[in-house]
C-alpha cells in the first residue's frame, strides 16, 4: 500500500508539469476530458460524466497477431482470451466476469493485426471495483496451466464457428497469398492444431512462449487507456495511478511492418474463390502507405466519396442500368503500422460475373475521370462540410463502445484530435489526394473474383479454411485495354448535393414534456404517436411508420411480393436518395409478419422533402424488367444462403417456427418465388397499399404541428383507404406448448462441411403482460447468465457460442439457453438440463446480500438511461409496435424487482423452470451438423420426450391453443392530446 501511495506522488508531479491540451467535441458534449501520461509511460484519457449511470474502461494494446511467433500462430489471439482467467489478486477465473454480472456490467475483446482491445461496462458506482479488477490483466495475470488448456479449445471452437463463414475464409486467403516475407500472411485467429500440435511436435512449451510474448509486448508505453465515470477527473487521475501504476513498462517501440504485403511480385494477379454461400462480387485491392499522419486531410475519404457513390453518372448507376450489380463500395482499409490498402468491391448479378473484365474497365475509366478533371474544390469542401456537421451533432455512444473505439484512436491521433480526427476532413491537401490517386494505377492492383459457378475441381484449397482458389494472371487482354483506356461519356461526377442540412435550430419550445410519445392524432387510417426530444438537443428526427396490411404476409407467395416491392422501391429511389445518405439522412424500408415498416433518420432540416419523395415513389412505382431480374436474383440467392447460417442462429428461428402462430422458412419462399414475375408486383402493390392502418411515431426535433404536417404528407401521398376495425389489431400470435412434455424439434444442417450443430432449449413461463411473471424471468435470467457461461462454456468447453436470457413474443414470455458445438444437440441437452438442475443450488445457497446485488443489477439495467435518440427511439418504438404500449413498464418493473423476496424466485423457478416440474413447457430445437464425428451419446436418458418431424409438426401446432393477444395496458384515449383528429 505504501508504495502505491509513493508512486502515484511520482506521478502526479508528472502529471502537473504537462501543458493542458483542449480536447476537440461535439457541440452538445457536456463531458470533462483530460488526458494524463504515467510514469510508466501509460496513457490515460479520462472522461467525467456526472449524468452516466454507467461507467466503462478499456485497454488497447498495440500488438496484435502479425508479431505472433511463426511457431505459434494466434499467440496474441490466445493471450487476450488468458488474460480474462485470473490474477495474482483475483485468481478465480470467473472473478472478473462475476463481479461486472453482479453490477449490471459486461466485457469483451478482441484481436486485430497490430492491437488488442479490451473493454467492460459497469452499474456507475462499481467503476473502482472493476477498474482494479480490469487493470490486474495487465499487472499479474496468472496463464494458469489448467486454464491454459481449457482456453485452446475455446479458440479452436471460436475458429471452427469461421469455418464455413466466407468472410473470414476470403480474408484468410488473401493474406495467405500476398507476399510470404511480410507478416500479414500470418494466421491471426489459431487453433488446436497452431496452438497445441504444431508447438509440441517441435518441443516447445506452449505456456512458456505465451509468457515470453506477454512479457515482451504487453509494456504500458504501448498502451492507450480510457476511464469514463461520474466522478470528477481527479478522483478517476488518482484511481488510474493507484491501480494501472504497476504495468510494466518494458520501454519497447510499438512494433512496425516495413515493406507492403500486396509487394510488386503479387500485384497484377487475379484470385478466383469459390464461396460456400451463392454469393458473387469483384473486389480490386491498391496497395497504398500508411495514411495515418495524412488524417487532417484524409486523402482516401475524397476518393471513395467519388468512386463509391451511386447517383447518375457513378459507376454503380452504370453497371444497375446493365444488370450486373447491386451495390459498390470503395474506400482504404487499413493493414496495420505501416501499410494501407484501397479496396473497391462490387456485389455482382450472375450476369454481372461474366462481364467482370468490363467492369473493371469501367472502373478505371472512372478514376481515370477522377484524375483528369483534378482535385476539385468543391467536391472536398463538400465532404467537409459533411463531416464538420456530423461532429457537432455526433451523439454519445454507449460507454462500452465509445471507449473501446477512442482507445485504439489514441495511438493515432493528436491529443486534441482523439475525438474528431476520426471524421473531421481538416484541411484539404492536394498533393496528398494526387499521391493516393496515383497509387491506384493499371499495373499495381489484385482482382479477388467470388462466384460459386466456378468448376473448380483441379483448385487449391487453402490450409485454414480450406476455400477452394485459383490464382493466376490478370488477363493479358484485359492488361492492353487498361493501357490505353479512352473516356466513358455515361460516367460523370455526382451533382452538388441538396441535402446538406443548412437549418440546425433546436427548438427548445415551452411545450410540455412528455415522459413517452402521445397521440396527435388518430383517425381510421393512421394513428401518429409524437414526443419532442428534450433530451440530446440535437438537429434530428427519427421517424417510424408500419403500414399494417393483412395480406402482407398471408401466404409465402404475398410474403414474397411485399418483399420484392420494397427491394425495388429502395433500389428505384437509390440515385436519389444516395445524396441524402452522404449528408446523414437514411431510410430503409422492410417488410414484416404485419406489413411494410418505413424509418427515416437524420437531420430534421430535410427529412420531409424525402419522405414526401419516398412516399410518391412507392405509390408510383414503376419496375425495369432488368433491374426486376436483379433483384430477384438476389433475394433467391439471400433465402438459399439461409441454410448456410450460423447453427444457433437457425435454431433461434426454428424456435420461433415452432411456436409462432405463422412464419414463412426460406423453402416456403424459395417455392414460390421462381415464380413471381415483374408483371406480378406491379398489379400486386396497388392492392397492399389500397387498405392500410397505418401507425407512426415522430421523434426528435419537430414541433407537434409539424409532426402533424408529415401524417398528412403521408396520407396524402399513399391515399388508401381504411381496413376494417378489427383488422387493426391482429398480430401474428404465440402457440402455447403443452404441458409437461419435452418437446424435440430436430432438423440436419444443410451445409454438408458444417462441423458445429445448433441447439435452443425454450422453456415458456407466462403470458408476457402479466407483471410478476416477466420480473421474476428477468431475475433467473440475470442470475443465471455468468453461471451459465462458466460452467458451460468456460469449464464444460461445451462450444465458443454459449448463452442464456429471456425471449418475449406475443403473449408469453420464455426463458432459453442457446449453444454451439462440436458435441450433439442430444448431448448438449442433457448439460443444458443438467445446469438447470444446478440452478436450484445456487438459489438456495445464495445469501439475502447476493440477491439483493442481483436485483439492484436488474432493475439497474431496466432503469438504464437511453444513450442517444436511436436509443430511445427504440425503447418507444418497442413498446407501439408490440402494441402493449405499456411505456412505463420499464420502470414499473424495476420496483416491482425490488420489491420481490428470493423465496419466491424458488418457488417460481420449480414451477416454471426445473426439469423436474410438472407443468413446465419446453421445446428443444436440434439442428444437427452431418460433418460432425459426435455421438448422440448422453449422460442421461431423455425422458417424457416429443420427437417430431416436419409432418408431426404440423399436426401437433394445429392443436396447439395460442396464447392472448396484446391488449393495450390502459385505454388510447389516457394517450391522446387534445381532440385528436388533426388530419
Amino acid at each position: 500500500m505504501s508504495a502505491a501511495r509513493c508512486t502515484a506522488a511520482s506521478v502526479i508531479s508528472v502529471l502537473e508539469k504537462q501543458m493542458s491540451v483542449r480536447i476537440q467535441t461535439p457541440d452538445g458534449d457536456d463531458r470533462a476530458y483530460s488526458v494524463v501520461r504515467l510514469d510508466n509511460g501509460l496513457e490515460c484519457l479520462l472522461v467525467s460524466d456526472p449524468t452516466t449511470d454507467k461507467a466503462a474502461a478499456a485497454m488497447d494494446v498495440h500488438v496484435g497477431h502479425l508479431c505472433d511467433p511463426e511457431v505459434a500462430p494466434g499467440l496474441a489471439h490466445f493471450c487476450e482470451h488468458l488474460l480474462f482467467m485470473g490474477n495474482e489478486r483475483y485468481p478465480s477465473e470467473n472473478e472478473y466476469s462475476k463481479y461486472l454480472a453482479a453490477h449490471g456490467g459486461s466485457s469483451n475483446a478482441f484481436t486485430a493485426a497490430d492491437h488488442t482491445n479490451y473493454y467492460f461496462d459497469v452499474k456507475a458506482e462499481y467503476l473502482e471495483g472493476a477498474l482494479d479488477r480490469f487493470s490486474q490483466f495487465f499487472v499479474s495475470p496468472l496463464f494458469d496451466p489448467s486454464c491454459t488448456d481449457r482456453e485452446m479449445k475455446a479458440v479452436d471452437s471460436e475458429h471452427k464457428k469461421n469455418l464455413q463463414s466466407d468472410s473470414w475464409r476470403i480474408y484468410q486467403l488473401q493474406k495467405d497469398l500476398m507476399d510470404p516475407t511480410h507478416p500479414f500472411c500470418k494466421f491471426g485467429t489459431g487453433n488446436l492444431e497452431t496452438l497445441k500440435e504444431m508447438p509440441e511436435s517441435l518441443g516447445i512449451d506452449v505456456r512458456q512462449i505465451l509468457l515470453d510474448f506477454y512479457d515482451k509486448f504487453y509494456s504500458a508505453n504501448i498502451m492507450r487507456m480510457v476511464v469514463l465515470g461520474k466522478e470528477p477527473i481527479d478522483q478517476l487521475k488518482q484511481w488510474v495511478i493507484e491501480k494501472a501504476s504497476g504495468i510494466k513498462n518494458k520501454k519497447i517501440e510499438v512494433p512496425s511492418f516495413p515493406g507492403h504485403p500486396l509487394s510488386k511480385n503479387v500485384v497484377q494477379k487475379l484470385l478466383k474463390i469459390k464461396p460456400v454461400k451463392d454469393m458473387r462480387s469483384l473486389q480490386i485491392v491498391f496497395p497504398l502507405p500508411d495514411l495515418r499522419e495524412q488524417y487532417l486531410c484524409k486523402p482516401s475519404g475524397y476518393i471513395s466519396h467519388l468512386i463509391g457513390h451511386e447517383s447518375e453518372g457513378s459507376v454503380l448507376a452504370l453497371l444497375k442500368q446493365k444488370g450486373w450489380a447491386l451495390e459498390l463500395s470503395a474506400g482504404s482499409s487499413s493493414g496495420a503500422i505501416g501499410f494501407d490498402f484501397f479496396k473497391i468491391n462490387v456485389n455482382l448479378t450472375a450476369e454481372g460475373t461474366n462481364h467482370w473484365e468490363e467492369i473493371v474497365v469501367y472502373i478505371f475509366q472512372y478514376i481515370q475521370m477522377i484524375k483528369d478533371y483534378g482535385v476539385q474544390n468543391w467536391v472536398y469542401d463538400e465532404c467537409k462540410s459533411i463531416a464538420d456537421i456530423k461532429f457537432r451533432f455526433m451523439e454519445k455512444r454507449n460507454p462500452s463502445s465509445f471507449v473501446s473505439r477512442v482507445a485504439g484512436d489514441m495511438h493515432d491521433f493528436a491529443e486534441e484530435h482523439i475525438l474528431s480526427g476520426p471524421v473531421v476532413m481538416f484541411q484539404i491537401n492536394k498533393s496528398q489526394i494526387e499521391g493516393v490517386l496515383n497509387a491506384l494505377t493499371v499495373d499495381n492492383f489484385r482482382i479477388n473474383l467470388v462466384s460459386p459457378d466456378f468448376e473448380s475441381l483441379t483448385w487449391s484449397k487453402a490450409k485454414w479454411y480450406g476455400t477452394e482458389y485459383l490464382e493466376v494472371d490478370v488477363p493479358e487482354g484485359l492488361r492492353l485495354i487498361l493501357s490505353s483506356l479512352v473516356p466513358n461519356p455515361s460516367l460523370h461526377l455526382p451533382m452538388k448535393n441538396e441535402f446538406i442540412p443548412a437549418n440546425f435550430v433546436v427548438s427548445k419550445s415551452e411545450s410540455p414534456v412528455w415522459r413517452h410519445p402521445m397521440i396527435i392524432s388518430d383517425n381510421d387510417v393512421i394513428r401518429l404517436w409524437f414526443k419532442k426530444d428534450d433530451t440530446f438537443w440535437v438537429p434530428k428526427a427519427k421517424v417510424m411508420f408500419m403500414l399494417k396490411s393483412p395480406i402482407s404476409y398471408s401466404t409465402p407467395a404475398t410474403c414474397v411480393m411485399t418483399r420484392l416491392y420494397t427491394d425495388c422501391l429502395m433500389d428505384a429511389l437509390s440515385e436519389y436518395s444516395y445524396y441524402a445518405h452522404v449528408a446523414g439522412l437514411d431510410y430503409y424500408i422492410s417488410n414484416s409478419t404485419e406489413g411494410i415498416e418505413l424509418s427515416i433518420e437524420g437531420y430534421n432540416d430535410k427529412l420531409p422533402k424525402l419522405l414526401e419523395r419516398i412516399l410518391l415513389t412507392a405509390r408510383s412505382l414503376k419496375i425495369k424488367e432488368n433491374r426486376f431480374e436483379a433483384i430477384k436474383e438476389e433475394l433467391i440467392r439471400t433465402y438459399r444462403n439461409w441454410s448456410k447460417e450460423q447453427p444457433y442462429s437457425q435454431a433461434s428461428f426454428f424456435s420461433s417456427y415452432v411456436t409462432q402462430e405463422r412464419l414463412w422458412t426460406s423453402e416456403d419462399k424459395l417455392a414460390v418465388l421462381e415464380d413471381i414475375s415483374a408483371s406480378d408486383v406491379l398489379h400486386f402493390f396497388p392492392k397492399l397499399l389500397a387498405r392500410l392502418h397505418i401507425e407512426g411515431l415522430i421523434f426528435g426535433n419537430f414541433k407537434e404541428d409539424e409532426a402533424v404536417d408529415l401524417g398528412k404528407t403521408v396520407l396524402r401521398s399513399l391515399d388508401c383507404r381504411p381496413l376494417p376495425e378489427l383488422a387493426h389489431h391482429q398480430v401474428v400470435r404465440t402457440l402455447i406448448l403443452p404441458i409437461g412434455k419435452r418437446i424435440i424439434y430436430s432438423r440436419e444442417l444443410p451445409d454438408e462441411r458444417q462441423v458445429n450443430s445448433g441447439f435452443e432449449l425454450l422453456v415458456q413461463v407466462g403470458d408476457v403482460a402479466e407483471a410478476r411473471i416477466r420480473t421474476n424471468s428477468l431475475i433467473f435470467a440475470h442470475i443465471a447468465k455468468e453461471p451459465c457461461f462458466n460452467v458451460l462454456r468456460t469449464q464444460e468447453q461445451l462450444g465458443y457460442i454459449v448463452g442464456c436470457g429471456v425471449r418475449k413474443q406475443t403473449g408469453m414470455i420464455s426463458f432459453r439457453i442457446i449453444i454451439q458445438s462440436e458435441r450433439s444437440p442430444q448431448f448438449l441437452e442433457t448439460r443444458a438440463e443438467q445446469f438447470l438442475r444446478s440452478m436450484r443450488d445456487v438459489l438456495t445457497t445464495m445469501t439475502a446480500e447476493e440477491y439483493q446485488k442481483n436485483i439492484v443489477a436488474v432493475a439497474f439495467n431496466l432503469r438504464e438511461k437511453d444513450k442517444n435518440m436511436s436509443q430511445e427511439l427504440r425503447r418507444h418504438w418497442s413498446h407501439i409496435s408490440s402494441r402493449y404500449y405499456a411505456f412505463e413498464q420499464d420502470e414499473d418493473d424495476a420496483q416491482m424487482v425490488l420489491d420481490t423476496n428470493l423465496k419466491d424466485l424458488v418457488d417460481f423457478f420449480d414451477k416454471y423452470i426445473s426439469p423436474d416440474s410438472p407443468i413446465r413447457r419446453s421445446l428443444s430445437i436440434h439442428m444437427i451438423s452431418t460433418a460432425s464425428s459426435a455421438t448422440n451419446s448422453a449422460t442421461e436418458a431423455l425422458t417424457a420426450e416429443m420427437i417430431i418431424d416436419e409432418r408431426q409438426l404440423a399436426l401437433l401446432k394445429q392443436g396447439m391453443p395460442l396464447g392472448p393477444s396484446p391488449v393495450p395496458v390502459m385505454p388510447l384515449a389516457k394517450y391522446r392530446v387534445g381532440s385528436v383528429s388533426k388530419m
